[in-house]
């Protein structure tokens, strides 16, 4: 069993900017990458376990200030949590919060990495990037989706060639991910850029 342990936790630490990428699904799978904490090997996330509306809700609980939320992710054969810890604030501020990755499987602990994130940066990228993975021309939703129409395939023989020709269209059955949005991530990116603006306005 591997064990590696790379994680940051000096308060003092400068904080990195993060950079994420999201592969567009490739016959049920996404890669997400988040580098600092991953260099070559990132998490790999499997429509049979899509963890994509958990990720929404992970990202708007950090969007309104919790100080702990953690994303699961079931890679198939092992799984990966991310986890978000506030660091104390200091007078109103906070010097740098701790994003953790920890990998397992049956066998225990393969792997944590961490890192010192903005909680604002983190939101940010990951919302943004997923969001433009969505958009992106090389998404397929045949690829990841289920069929438009998938209920109806009840009302088909599982035998028939029509059944078969409709699954082949839209083999897998994941979430449609170009309606996964949030408001609430939405709104709290719209608020702290105007923060932001204001802050420059004053500082002229």
């Amino acid at each position: 069993m591997t064990y590696i342990f790379d994680h940051t936790t000096d308060i003092e630490t400068t904080l990195e900017e993060l950079d994420v990428k999201f592969t567009c699904p490739n016959a049920g799978w996404v890669r997400l990458m988040i580098k600092p904490l991953h260099k070559t090997r990132g998490i790999d996330c499997s429509y049979v376990f899509d963890p994509f509306p958990e990720m929404i809700e992970w990202l708007e609980q950090i969007a309104s200030g919790a100080r702990t939320a953690t994303w699961e992710i079931d890679e198939e054969g092992q799984t990966s949590h991310l986890q978000f810890y506030a660091a104390p604030q200091t007078f109103g501020k906070e010097p740098g919060n701790l994003l953790l990755h920890m990998q397992s499987s049956d066998g225990g602990i393969l792997r944590i990495r961490g890192t010192r994130v903005d909680r604002r940066q983190l939101v940010e990228s990951v919302y943004r990037t997923f969001r433009t993975m969505t958009a992106d021309p090389a998404y397929l939703p045949r690829e990841w989706e289920m069929h438009p129409q998938f209920h109806l395939l009840d009302d088909l023989d599982e035998e028939e060639e029509e059944y078969e020709r409709e699954r082949e269209k839209f083999p897998y059955t994941g979430h449609n991910l170009r309606q996964l949005t949030s408001v609430v991530v939405e709104n709290y990116l719209a608020e702290r850029a105007d923060s932001d603006r204001q802050l420059t306005l004053f500082s002229q």
